[in-house]
């Protein structure tokens, strides 16, 4: 292999994605999306041999399935609006357990802010389900961009001059400008890479544990609602245990250094769990269970030579937020390569410093469960941890210093690194340590569940007709994304009300606070019922630094609003 040219994708080159989970769906899509805007022609194959329609093993991607609310949002200000179809439920809380306790946690505006999605077509007794595969949904928007979905086996790649080869069973090789490795760490594809001779080695694993328990609609409902409910137990080697309800089931997740069928019985019959599980109290008694290696972190240069891998076997946030990791990843890898090249080179200086900063941050991951090992250990760091978290659900938002630390970590939706930088400031640390002065009085009483009056499998919050969302001349620091329904826009004019326009499902509204904190221009009220998915501007923000493509469709609604006023002007003229 000769690695001298600096090669470039350009109208007629071929592009093969070795696996179609998310990482390779969403590299598609964004590898036909950003060359059809450039005018260039790339023909992009995903060899997925998964029908990720089926139940059971046979379409499952084996993991638990949790959008966090931070890809939530990304998704939607990139046109991407999971369906009601897809969404398992909605989350707007999260509870935290201790052995003795626990707290109720709510999402910024009490919204639907995080989804719960099947990977597959669901457990493998789960019949006539009314839901959609994740997985399969975004490999049907990569579909629409026109990239091809190959199911033949792949047998081994090896080179043809400098580009890689794709060998199939009793097919001829098909040649390729560029491989893109997209395969989880269970896949048998790493081996594949590992040969190619690029230096890639893939990333240490861990087991985990995940089971579906059939409890029923109503009683995951009435036990759990629309929250997921995350452990603090003191039980050895365990980092992460959360029950995630989901339609008709729970999906129960562990992971943690030895999570074996013992270990797994032992909490399904703890105290603090067993309430949960519907008398569903070992790991016999889920209808569909895996015990999956989960990745570490990090592979050993992810990247050569015409050759890229994303996703969990590139680089991966630990313990949290895959689907998270995989379109960040996914997103850098296709603008690398249409935008810089497809060499080695090309890889290290813009696809690397996407990799290094998931890395990076995987350190103060680590650190932070250390710590949190140290918690669940000591009885009145705990109850602490608790009576301060308990003590601040009436506060306004900035002032839940403990409530967003939990949240943000369990839930995935923020760095690691800015979870750690919050815990280190002095109200943060003079309010952990007054509290665990002030537990000598233990608080009592279970946290009340919020009544949900959303549909379970819908995202961000519901307005009724005529509610209004966001009022003329308040100050905000957020934008709005029409997920379903309809919303007017008004303008008042010597006290009557005008109507400037009809916003419809993906509209977007309220996008100049992202950049300018001044008055609301206007009063944005439903008509007829409206799902609203709110955009943080933080969020907002850290993905356009990352990523400044991730700021064209809002530019792209600007543009479009300065035509239709210009338009509206020439006809006044007129």
């Amino acid at each position: 292999m000769s690695s001298n040219s600096t090669p470039i994708l350009n109208d007629g080159s071929r592009v093969a994605v070795i696996g179609g989970g998310p990482a390779g769906a969403f590299f598609g899509y964004f590898m036909r999306q950003l060359a059809q805007r450039i005018d260039v022609d790339i023909q992009v194959d995903i060899y997925e041999r998964r029908d990720f329609t089926a139940l059971g093993p046979t379409g499952c991607n084996m993991c638990a399935g949790v959008i966090s609310e931070s890809l939530i949002q990304s998704l939607s200000v990139e046109g991407i609006n999971l369906p009601s179809t897809v969404v398992q439920r909605g989350i707007n809380s999260f509870v935290l357990h201790t052995e003795q306790e626990d707290v109720t946690m709510y999402a910024p505006f009490h919204e639907m802010r995080i989804a719960t999605v099947y990977r597959g077509g669901g457990p493998k007794d789960g019949q006539n389900l009314e839901w959609e595969s994740f997985d399969n949904y975004i490999m049907n928007l990569a579909a629409s961009k026109e990239v091809k979905v190959i199911r033949d086996r792949i047998t081994d790649l090896s080179w043809n001059g400098d580009k890689p080869q794709v060998h199939l069973k009793d097919k001829a090789p098909e040649t390729y400008d560029l491989i893109v490795g997209a395969f989880g760490v269970n896949s048998p594809s790493a081996a594949l890479f590992e040969k190619l001779g690029i230096g890639y080695q893939r990333p240490k694993v861990r087991k985990t544990f995940t089971i579906e328990l059939g409890v029923g609609s109503e009683f995951v409902t009435r036990k759990l609602g629309s929250s997921m409910h995350a452990f603090l137990l003191n039980l050895p080697h365990l980092d992460f245990a959360a029950l995630i309800p989901k339609g008709n089931y729970v999906t129960m997740c562990l992971i943690g250094e030895r999570v074996d069928s013992k270990f797994v019985d032992s909490f399904m019959q703890h105290q603090a769990v067993r309430g949960y599980l519907a008398g569903n109290e070992s790991h016999n008694s889920g209808s569909c269970s895996c015990s999956p290696n989960a990745s570490l972190g990090y592979a050993v240069k992810p990247f050569g030579h015409r050759v890229v891998i994303i996703g969990d076997s590139g680089m991966s946030r630990l313990n949290k937020d895959g689907i998270g990791s995989a379109y960040r990843t996914a997103k850098a890898a296709a603008v690398t390569c249409l935008f810089r090249g497809v060499s080695d080179e090309d890889f290290r200086a813009s696809f690397w410093p996407i990799c290094q900063t998931i890395n990076r941050d995987n350190f103060f991951g680590r650190l932070i469960y250390k710590i949190v090992d140290l918690i669940k250990r000591v009885r009145f760091l705990t109850r602490g941890v608790m009576r301060m978290t308990k003590g601040e659900q009436m506060k306004p938002g900035r002032q839940r210093r403990m409530s967003m630390v939990l949240w943000d970590m369990f839930t995935g939706s923020a760095p690691y690194g800015e979870v750690f930088r919050r815990c280190l400031h002095p109200y943060f640390i003079g309010g952990f340590l007054w509290n665990i002065m002030l537990n000598l009085k233990k608080l009592s009483g279970k946290a009340e569940q919020r009544e949900d009056v959303m549909e379970k499998g819908g995202l961000g919050k519901v307005f009724r007709d005529g509610e209004v969302i966001v009022n003329q001349g308040d100050t905000g620091d957020c934008m709005y994304i029409i997920q379903a329904g309809r919303a007017e826009v008004l303008q008042k004019k010597e006290d009557k009300e005008v109507r400037l326009a009809m916003l419809e499902e993906g509209d977007v509204f309220g996008e100049m606070a992202l950049f300018q904190q001044q008055p609301r221009s206007a009063t944005v009220r439903a008509s007829g019922e409206a799902r609203v998915l709110t955009v943080d501007k933080r969020i907002f923000l850290r993905r356009v630094h990352e990523d400044p493509s991730f700021a064209y469709l809002i530019l792209q609604k600007m543009s479009q609003r300065i035509r239709d006023l210009d338009a509206e002007l020439v006809q006044m003229k007129t």
